[in-house]
């Protein structure tokens, strides 16, 4: 399995002039944007908290689905 270190793809990405390297894939420019907006206003999770918004989620679904 490749091993990715997370820091080194993010300052990767931030180097990436949109218009040049992504200019034909809109929704790959809307992530990067994104991304990088949700790390500059701290929205990002670790993997614990990654893991328990997708619990909270898979309950909400669950509770949802009760007839």
């Amino acid at each position: 399995m490749m091993s990715v270190n997370r820091e080194e793809l993010k300052q990767l990405i931030d180097q990436i002039p949109e218009q040049d390297a992504l200019a034909e894939d809109a929704d790959l420019i809307r992530q990067v944007e994104q991304s990088r907006e949700d790390r500059e206003n701290q929205r990002i999770y670790g993997k614990e908290a990654g893991l328990d918004y997708l619990r909270n989620k898979v309950k909400e679904f669950e509770h949802g689905q009760d007839i």
